[in-house]
């Protein structure tokens, strides 16, 4: 067990120092900006996904039964019914891909909430007469609040912006006091406003108006009055409206742009994944650990492109990502036919092998489906706060370190063993697998949690600020790693247990336990 951990840890390694180069790079080039919030947003979509139909879900249910077939009946019936799980996979994420690209606009309104504008008047319906609408945002952890006329139009954008004031501008402190933002509050930075009549501020020409809050400000609200200034008379009305968002105002047709290139993504790790647990099963573990390696060599390279030759940063990261998932899909499927399990599409046979397996997978998607609602809700309380999705992102990198290494690592050698232990009826050795394992993982993870708690701001500020990421992005990156370093004892034990639960064909226990945790995450994420 081991020498297997071993060598998944070391390629682990490899992928993980690559994976920080490559995050090094983006934070130095790109900063804490929108296009890494919508980055980061959208790729971690069909990462949630991947773990829940992929290696979550899928491979707890497949590696168990593809195990007990190659015992029971030999390598050529596992291999048939692998190629069948596998032609299913493939027909169920195909038809998810083809449905959710088109729809990815309705989507990332429910992922990513926070980008959408928290104010919205329709200009059109002004007309010859004069609107005067209410504005009282919510400004608690916002950096910056936006203004934006909206149109397909230029000349739009310009008639109205000339015609939209707004006056009794104030923000409300804690205590709930109000005082006025305008002219030049200190420590607020104002672009995009000219002064008008009567102590009002008029939006520029260009439609867009940006107010930066003090640094770790604590004022609950921004209230104020627009008005809207009437058409001339028998002038044409333009259609545009009048927007306010909590981050930049581009952030969340980035997030629809990049996830609809990397959505395919989604279906070939998630092949992947079943062609890892083959290979898992054959106890080939090197192609299987080695594989993410592929993703940050593609994501390096189009850094490298984006620095050097200044290509544009969102695109080109979204396309590097889907290219990397044909390239990892194009390796294993390789390893797994020179190992004599070719996977060939063919029309899936609902046999009872597959209902089997449907059975098994059924707890085993509410279990990790569960656990992804986890990631789901921080992503759309993170959504709310300008460049929060980055920070929460990058802590996340270096606390997956640990785990990938450790808790991932053993999870994966574990399954496969145990399993094959059970089935030749020794239960004590199966057992006694699991205690090493946990042996094993708590005496390398406890070191790194008390690390990541004790000073987990000189970590991020040691490997990332440089270039665009300064050091209040590596204060904030730093509490963020010091909560996620509170469960990462425990997030390495789930992965040393489950095996035990999937060895034994128990997918239920698992997705009742994670049900607990996740009401756990939903109640502490709003109370915090």
């Amino acid at each position: 067990m081991l020498r297997a951990m071993m060598t998944v840890s070391g390629f682990t390694l490899v992928s993980r120092l690559l994976g920080f180069l490559r995050d090094m790079l983006m934070m130095q080039l790109l900063g804490v900006s929108k296009v890494t919030d919508a980055f980061f947003a959208a790729f971690r979509f069909p990462n949630m996904f991947r773990r829940i139909f992929g290696e979550g879900a899928y491979n707890a249910a497949f590696v168990p039964l593809f195990g007990k077939k190659l015992e029971e009946e030999g390598h050529e019936a596992a291999v048939g019914f692998a190629r069948n799980t596998f032609s299913s996979l493939f027909v169920v994420l195909g038809v998810l891909t083809m449905v959710a690209i088109p729809c990815m606009h309705w989507i990332m309104a429910l992922v990513v909430p926070g980008f959408l504008p928290k104010f919205e008047s329709n200009l059109g319906y002004v007309g010859a007469g004069m609107s005067h609408p209410t504005l009282e945002v919510n400004t608690r952890g916002a950096r910056e609040v936006y203004f934006q006329v909206k149109s397909k139009s230029e000349e739009a954008v310009a008639h109205w912006s000339e015609r939209v004031e707004f006056y009794s501008a104030r923000v409300v402190a804690e205590g709930g006091e109000e005082e006025p933002l305008f002219p030049g509050k200190e420590g607020f930075e104002i672009e995009g406003m000219s002064l008008g009549e009567e102590g009002s501020y008029r939006i520029d020409s260009a439609g867009w108006v940006r107010i930066k809050f003090p640094d770790d400000h604590r004022y609950q609200k921004l209230k104020g009055q627009f008005e809207i200034g009437p058409s001339a008379e028998g002038e044409e009305v333009r259609k545009a409206s009048l927007l306010v968002y909590r981050n930049h105002p581009g952030t969340f047709q980035l997030t629809v742009q990049l996830s609809r290139i990397m959505f395919c993504y989604l279906l070939f790790m998630a092949l992947a994944a079943h062609l890892s647990g083959v290979l898992n099963t054959f106890k080939i573990f090197g192609m299987p650990a080695a594989a993410p390696i592929i993703l940050n060599v593609t994501l390096l390279v189009a850094l490298t492109l984006i620095w050097q030759l200044g290509y544009l940063p969102g695109a080109t990261l979204a396309w590097a990502v889907a290219v990397a998932g044909f390239l990892q899909f194009g390796a294993l499927w390789l390893s797994c036919a020179r190992n004599k399990a070719l996977m060939l599409v063919r029309k899936p046979v609902l046999d009872s092998d597959l209902k089997r397996l449907l059975i098994l997978m059924g707890p085993g998607v509410a279990a990790a489906g569960i656990q992804q609602v986890n990631l789901l809700v921080g992503g759309i309380i993170a959504s709310f706060q300008e460049g929060a999705i980055s920070f929460v992102y990058v802590a996340d990198r270096i606390y997956q370190l640990p785990l990938g290494m450790i808790g991932i690592a053993l999870g994966v050698v574990l399954l496969p063993e145990v399993t094959r232990r059970l089935r030749s009826g020794r239960e004590h050795e199966a057992s006694e697998s699991i205690l090493k394992g946990v042996e094993l993982g708590m005496l390398l993870t406890v070191p790194a949690a008390v690390a990541m708690l004790v000073i987990p701001v000189e970590i991020v500020s040691a490997l990332f600020e440089r270039g665009k990421f300064d050091a209040e992005d590596a204060q904030k990156t730093g509490w963020a790693l010091a909560g996620f370093a509170l469960g990462l004892p425990g997030y390495v034990l789930i992965k040393v247990l489950q095996p035990g639960y999937f060895a034994r064909e128990d997918t239920k226990s698992p997705m009742a336990m994670g049900g607990v945790a996740v009401a756990v995450n939903i109640v502490c994420s709003i109370v915090l």
